[in-house]
């Protein structure tokens, strides 16, 4: 994301350029009949250190530049050249020409001065040239997010670990880890550490401006959160998985917020929906992107839903696009937050909003797609 406004130093195109093959000349001498006298460089001079003088011409090609004194270009089928071999030394004007016409003027498509994206934009690959024509090949960006991620309990070991003796993998870790990346932070998984080890995991996690800990909001995490000086924010959350999510900052001496503190239960399904629609949008706005909600997309759904309480659920759901060109929010068999498998099939999330519903087709909901749509295997 640009971090300042990104401006134009030089006109688009820098100087007049011919628009066809033809003859560079004054308009004035551009009458049916006129013969003129061919005048150019050497093949390794440039068009643009001639100067033409009344009653001559210059060979262009499409993109040259226009040389000293022309204000036209003629096209090659309207003008007439001497019939000899190697180039013509006069040629003749078949055609009238106006002042300007087949040229591309200095400045036709980008003037100097203009804000070619403003401060938050991102920087888009068909981007690339347009910055790289306007000398701005090292644009001031804001830096990438970091965001630190751990587990808390003596019960979890990490994904490549065996789960013996009522131990279960650090599924949760993993599942953060992944839609951070998407939103172009860079994110540590710091792993599983102990309750007497939360001092020093906070500490090494606190270089970090967005900090995620899964596990139970225990009274010894809670404190180990205030020593660390995590300033209690809210608790609980609307949204249905995920509601036992807490947030806190960190502030400086400065007044500033230097970390934001995320503390949610241990669960891959929750925490892939607390990531997608809190923590990343987050990212987006340290990196100076847009403030608001996380991008989605209109859709129609196919399927049937219970009506919502007073909280916002996110029903995993399949989508396609049918013949009519409608994108379809289709829920899977999904038996909560608690069945990976069937959760593994979403591609996006609905949200459906509280004290809605029922739904029993054809309604629109806003989705929240779980990676790239339409993805890159389709």
């Amino acid at each position: 994301m640009l971090a300042e406004p990104a401006v134009a130093d030089v006109d688009l195109p820098p100087f007049d350029r011919a628009a066809l093959d033809g003859y560079a000349l004054r308009s004035a001498d551009g009458r049916p009949e006129i013969r003129l006298r061919v005048v150019g460089p050497e093949s390794d001079e440039d068009p643009a250190d001639l100067e033409i003088c009344s009653e001559e011409a210059a060979q262009v090609m499409s993109g040259d530049p226009i040389p000293w004194g022309a204000d036209a270009v003629l096209g090659l089928e309207k003008t007439r050249p001497e019939p000899d071999l190697g180039t013509p030394r006069l040629v003749e004007v078949l055609e009238p020409v106006s002042s300007g016409q087949n040229l591309i003027r200095r400045g036709h498509f980008l003037k100097s001065g203009t804000v070619l994206a403003p401060a938050g934009a991102r920087v888009r690959l068909a981007m690339i040239g347009l910055l790289a024509a306007q000398g701005c090949v090292h644009p001031v960006c804001y830096r990438r997010v970091r965001a630190a991620v751990f587990a808390v309990g003596d019960h979890i070991v990490g994904p490549g670990e065996a789960p013996v003796m009522h131990r279960e993998r650090n599924a949760a870790g993993a599942t953060v880890v992944a839609p951070c990346l998407r939103w172009g932070a860079t994110a540590h998984d710091l792993g599983a550490v102990a309750e007497e080890d939360l001092d020093a995991a906070l500490s090494r996690a606190l270089t970090a401006p967005i900090v995620v800990v899964l596990g139970r909001s225990t009274s010894t995490l809670r404190r180990a959160l205030l020593r660390a000086g995590v300033e209690p924010v809210f608790s609980g959350v609307d949204l249905n998985p995920g509601k036992r999510i807490h947030y806190g900052r960190v502030t400086g001496e400065s007044g500033r917020v230097e970390n934001h503190v995320f503390q949610m239960p241990a669960s891959p399904i929750a925490a892939l929906t607390a990531s997608s629609i809190l923590i990343g949008p987050l990212i987006s706005r340290l990196q100076g992107g847009p403030v608001g909600p996380p991008p989605v997309l209109p859709a129609v759904w196919s399927g049937e839903h219970r009506p919502t309480d007073d909280r916002t659920w996110s029903v995993p759901v399949r989508l396609e696009v049918d013949r009519n060109a409608r994108l379809l929010a289709t829920p899977i068999e999904y038996r909560g937050k608690d069945d990976l498998l069937g959760f593994s099939q979403a591609e996006a999330l609905a949200l459906l909003p509280p004290r809605s519903g029922p739904w029993t087709g054809g309604e629109v909901v806003e989705v929240a797609p779980l990676g790239p749509w339409p993805p890159h295997d389709s």
